[in-house]
């Protein structure tokens, strides 16, 4: 009997056995989940005064905002299949109004949330008119930890007109958010209005002082501020860049002592010897599409030469799901497929994920079985023994468990601690891989370390339950507002105080600012690959046409570089990657230093030329090389 028909056989008898079963305890951790699904209740914080500059002021603009801000505003709330959302006003400690809105789920359309004021006053086509206002982020449900709010200036007559319309990510500090624009016709103020819209997510955003300022004539779109997000440093030749980098030089390299002798055992000058790190120690990976991968087309193979030129590791992105995996056999031979390739091309491959503990990313016939779902313990403990042994030997390292601070329905099945026998199965039938547990909504924000704690304190129930971790996953994924470099390195510290490497496992920083997003890959590689405890660094994809946040690509669709790719190239590829062209000297030796990790070394004389192969590990290496 084929394994897919096994396991239908074993899922028709498990669904019959769940029905026959009266009762199961709930735990808990019923309540754990709870605690970490649902956004917290805070007082309104006070937002900072932004008054408008005096140049501007001098320009004489007319509020297109009704004079009552909290009367005049319109609060829709109509998403299908979603709970129910609420906006409300209150009053920070400063006496500033704060308005409150909470989207307590996703919507088909971001607006089916939505606050909005009609104009004012009329509006001409060719007015130039700056939108303001400040927000920041409560909580929001997604990795970047950032709030997704849709900016618009809007009409409905005498057509329907998008005068602006503007996604926005919003950290977690008061930001003000300034969009300039022009009015594409004239508005009426019945017909006119500016909209903040919320539904993409689960959230709770603040908003104060929302203007829409009309300047007419009076001055040029390019001549109004626009919200541009940046960091603290960011600057050239900023303090923490510097020690990071002499860091790096002090952890991440070594001496390389070579000495060539000719066939009589003699120092031999003027050999030329060729150093070639072939493998860094450090993962440098990046997620791939297995349907790419193993596609015939121009942008498949484009994808594999660029995957190959700048990458030592891979990770199928969704191909080693459960979900995918067990769904048809089709779909997991393509991924087998790909793992084969990959395994071909001499590239290291991380395994994500085997058990990502929500309904809503398990396999359909998972979350369809009746209540109260006993076999379910049961029906993961073959998962992870059949994708386990289906990979055996092929896998760097496992994320054995994705997101579970923040996706937490199994465990409305069982105690939390049964996760600490899935890692002893994972490892059972394949102690030679690293297992590690992954997580997002660190390194982002100012409440990072406070989610560093509840995932170090997770981790350390888990191990105290006997599982075999061996490194601790960080999700990279980062908004508009990334968090300054000094913070992620004590972010780190934090993290490390569990005693396990660290590895960031999936990065990207989804931003239209390329110059913003460039600064910043620089930097978090740096910050990153200047901490002892990490050990490997996952870009979330590299190509704008297979990539879940395009505006995070490295490549473009028609595979231009961006500036976020050639900072990769520039450190990861050559000032990172050791290539030594050398000359022995007088007593027929080179000293330099090199990157950790696999090394081919090439020493030609004459016409005679030998190759050997070392890995250098913290501790230097010697090398003597006799030509015959």
């Amino acid at each position: 009997m084929t394994t897919l028909k096994r396991r239908n056989s074993l899922q028709i008898f498990l669904r019959t056995l769940t029905k026959i079963t009266a009762t199961i305890c709930l735990f808990s951790a019923i309540n754990a989940s709870a605690a970490s699904t649902n956004p917290p209740i805070n007082p309104p914080t006070n937002p900072p005064d932004l008054p408008l500059s005096n140049e501007l002021i001098g320009r004489s603009p007319i509020s297109l905002m009704p004079a009552d801000i909290k009367g005049a505003m319109t609060f829709r709330s109509d998403a299908a299949n979603t709970q129910p959302a609420s906006a409300n006003w209150s009053v920070a400690s400063a006496g500033k109004h704060v308005l409150r809105v909470e989207s307590k789920g996703v919507s088909k359309f971001a607006d089916h949330v939505s606050v909005k004021w009609n104009l004012r006053v009329p509006a001409k086509k060719g007015d130039v008119v700056l939108a303001r206002f400040l927000a920041r982020a409560e909580y929001a449900r997604q990795e970047s930890g950032d709030a997704m709010v849709e900016l618009a200036v809007m009409q409905n007559k005498p057509e329907y007109t998008a005068h602006a319309k503007l996604p926005l990510s919003i950290g977690a500090t008061w930001t003000l958010i300034e969009a300039p624009l022009t009015m594409a016709r004239d508005a009426a103020p019945e017909d006119a209005f500016i909209q903040l819209s919320f539904g993409n997510l689960v959230q709770v955003v603040e908003i104060a002082d929302v203007q829409l300022l009309n300047f007419g004539s009076s001055a040029k779109k390019n001549e109004l501020p626009a919200t541009r997000f940046t960091y603290k440093g960011r600057e050239a030749k900023a303090a923490w860049r510097e020690a990071a980098l002499e860091r790096i030089e002090k952890i991440r390299t070594a001496p390389l002592d070579i000495r060539v002798i000719d066939g009589n055992g003699k120092p031999l000058p003027n050999a030329k010897v060729a150093i070639r790190l072939t493998r860094p120690a450090f993962l440098f990976g990046t997620e791939v599409d297995a349907g790419l991968i193993v596609a015939d087309t121009p942008d498949a193979q484009k994808h594999r030469e660029l995957l190959l030129e700048l990458f030592d590791t891979s990770v199928i992105g969704n191909g080693m799901k459960w979900s995918p995996w067990a769904g048809s056999a089709e779909r997991r031979a393509e991924t087998m497929r790909a793992s084969k390739w990959l395994e071909s091309q001499n590239l290291r491959q991380r395994g994500h994920n085997i058990i990502w503990p929500s309904m809503r990313f398990s396999p359909r016939w998972i979350a369809a079985m009746p209540e109260p779902k006993a076999a379910l313990p049961y029906l993961i403990k073959e998962h992870i023994r059949d994708i386990m042994t289906a990979n055996k030997g092929r896998i760097v390292g496992w994320d054995v468990i994705n997101e579970m601070t923040h996706e937490r329905d199994y465990f409305n099945y069982m105690p939390e601690l049964e996760a600490a026998e899935w890692f002893k199965i994972a490892h059972s039938i394949d102690p030679n891989t690293k297992l590690f547990i992954n997580e997002y909504g660190m390194l982002n924000g100012p409440n990072s370390p406070k989610k560093i704690a509840e995932y170090v304190e997770l981790v350390d129930r888990l191990r105290a339950a006997g599982a075999p971790i061996h490194g601790i996953g960080v999700q990279g994924h980062i908004g508009g507002q990334p968090r300054n470099p000094t913070d992620v390195l004590a972010d780190l510290d934090l993290l490390a105080a569990a005693g396990l490497e660290l590895q960031i496992t999936e990065f990207d920083i989804n931003s239209p600012d390329e110059e913003l997003q460039g600064d910043y890959t620089r930097d978090f590689l740096i910050a990153l690959y200047s901490h002892p405890s990490v050990t490997g660094f996952t870009m979330w994809g590299f190509w704008q046409g297979k990539h879940w946040k395009p505006d995070g690509a490295m490549y473009r669709t028609d595979w231009s570089e961006k500036p976020n790719g050639k900072v990769w190239r520039d450190l990861v590829r050559t000032k990172w990657l050791t290539k030594i062209d050398a000359q022995t000297d007088s007593e027929g030796k080179v000293k330099a230093r090199g990157h950790l990790g696999d090394y081919e070394f090439i020493v030609t004389s004459g016409n005679k030329t030998i190759k050997q192969m070392r890995t250098l590990s913290k501790e230097g290496t010697s090398l003597t090389l006799q030509l015959p």
